[in-house]
């Protein structure tokens, strides 16, 4: 199930999500270069602590930590595609942005019940 999940997840992430930094830079040429070289590190790792905020490896089974991923991806994606509609200011970007990634992360942790962060 594992293998299948994270197949549909790499696919999802690849093909149909939208390059979330195009509302921010504004040339669509830099915005895909950004994504490509720093970006998706940006959002890899996001994605990944928001996802241990809820999984643990070992105790949790591996599809639903890959499953996890492909959600909290999504709405890493989502949450600065949005932000970059409403906001052009880089520096008040990045401030509502962490602001919002860490209320997001403490929910996550008290909605699993967890007493560590990752």
């Amino acid at each position: 199930m594992y293998k299948f999940i994270h197949l549909i997840s790499a696919f999802i992430r690849q093909f149909v999500l939208p390059n979330p930094y195009i509302n921010i830079i504004d040339s669509e040429v830099y915005a895909d270069l950004f994504n490509i070289f720093i970006g998706g590190t940006i959002l890899h790792f996001c994605a990944y602590i928001l996802t241990g905020c809820g999984y643990t490896k070992g105790v949790n089974d591996p599809a639903s930590g890959s499953f996890g991923y492909l959600i909290s991806y999504c709405y890493v994606t989502a949450l600065i595609t949005t932000l970059g509609y409403f906001i052009s200011n880089i520096t008040v970007f990045i401030i509502v942005f962490i602001v919002l990634y860490t209320v997001s992360c403490i929910l996550v942790v008290y909605i699993f019940n967890r007493s560590r962060f990752f």
